[in-house]
Formats: structure tokens, sequence, C-alpha cells
């Protein structure tokens, strides 16, 4: 679930610009890691700058760099926060004693949810998770992009757990090889990073409507359909 100091506005959880006293910091933070995110997105790295993301966020390279001392740290930040999402998406499915099959709906809705609500932090942490685009040449640079797919690993093993300990249930079809079955499955769910276009017309009501899509397309190649499971009945979020 989105942080609740951010509110919904369109497609994206947006941060507030009435700040109370206490919150200054971490929501002057998340707007800047939002600027961050959008500059990102549309700009890619390379073209990216502190001066671009402080214009954007219409602040000072000074506030900028009160945070970050680069931009390659500013980078790494959005990376983990777009981890953030998708952890914070799926841990209550994961971690939840229902049904093997319910528990993988859970987690992949939310998966699909953090896309669509935070999409431009998901459409960076995909890029960067190419490592061929950006380049990775000093030991810093290095020693993070390990440190990122050590942990995008850690994410994707809690999808292969629970759809492991279903298929050892009978519950779900997985192939000879479980791998190529969990990254077709990843692909599915993943789809929205490229295809999805957030739009000010968006509503919860159609970002729902596109999650259960996706939801019900993903799972089906492992065997679960509306016959064998009733997964879009879930209301729509407030």
């Amino acid at each position: 679930m989105p942080p609740s100091h951010r509110q919904f506005q369109g497609s994206y959880i947006v941060p507030q610009t009435a700040l109370s006293p206490r919150n200054d910091r971490s929501e002057r933070y998340e707007e800047l890691l939002f600027a961050a995110a959008q500059c990102f997105q549309s700009r890619g790295f390379a073209a990216t700058s502190i001066d671009t993301v402080a214009r954007h966020l219409g602040a000072t390279k000074g506030r900028v760099y009160h945070y970050f001392p680069s931009k390659m740290d500013l980078f790494n930040a959005v990376r983990d926060r777009a981890m953030d999402h998708v952890f914070d998406g799926t841990r209550t499915g994961f971690n939840s004693d229902a049904p093997t099959i319910d528990r993988l709906i859970a987690m992949a809705r939310g998966h699909v949810r953090a896309i669509l609500y935070q999409h431009p932090y998901m459409q960076v942490l995909m890029d960067g998770l190419q490592m061929n685009r950006y380049s990775t040449t000093t030991q810093f640079q290095r020693e993070e992009m390990e440190r990122h797919l050590a942990r995008r690993d850690e994410y994707e093993s809690q999808f292969r757990a629970v759809i492991a300990q279903g298929a050892a249930e009978g519950q779900l079809h997985v192939g000879p090889s479980q791998s190529i079955t969990v990254q077709s499955f990843f692909s599915a769910l993943n789809g929205p990073v490229f295809w999805f276009r957030p739009r000010d017309t968006d509503t919860a009501e159609s970002l729902h409507a596109i999650t259960e899509d996706v939801l019900r397309y993903s799972l089906l190649g492992l065997g679960v359909t509306t016959e064998t499971q009733s997964y879009t009945t879930q209301e729509v979020p407030s």
C-alpha cells in the first residue's frame, strides 16, 4: 500500500504540498525522490542531471545536494524506493496463512498495483536492472548493481517459494523448468511497465480493472482460472 503521507492523484501517488513541521524532512525527501523518478523515466539516466531534477521540482540544486551528493546516489535511491514499493505491496500476501493460491493472488495483485500506482519508480527500476544500459565502470557502481540484483533476487525468491508450494500441492501448473515458468509469470505481471501510460483521467476504478485483467492473464499460465478461484471479486481500493 502507498505510504500514508501520500495521496492519490490520477495514476500516481504524489506527494502532498502542505507539509507539517514534524514531517517536513520525510515529505520533502519523498517529493524529491518522486521528481527524480519522473525525470529518469522521461529523460533517461544520461540526460538527467541534478539541475534537471531541481528544475522539475521547482527547487534549488542545493536542496537536492542536501540529500544526495551525486546523481548516481539519487538514482540508486529511486531504485531502492521502487523495490520498497513492490516489497510493501506483496508482504501481506507472502506472510499470510491463507491457502497458497490466495497468497499468490494477493502477491501478484500487490505487484501490479505497485507498477500502476508508482509507474515512474517501476520504469526506472526496470531500466536500471538492464546492466548494459548504464555504464557500471566504477567499483561503487558495480557494488550498487550487485546490491540491487541481490534485492531483486530476494524478491523473486518469495514468488518462487509460493509457486513451488502451490505446484507441490497440485494447485498450480508448473512446466518442466520452474525457472522458465516463474520468469514467464513475471513477464506477464511486469507488462504494464512497458505499455501502461498514466493519464489524468485514471481513477481507482480504471486502475483496478487493469490490475484484474493483468492478474487474470498472468495466472492462466499457472492454471488458475475464474472457475478454480474467484480472485476478481476484490473491492476497488479506496
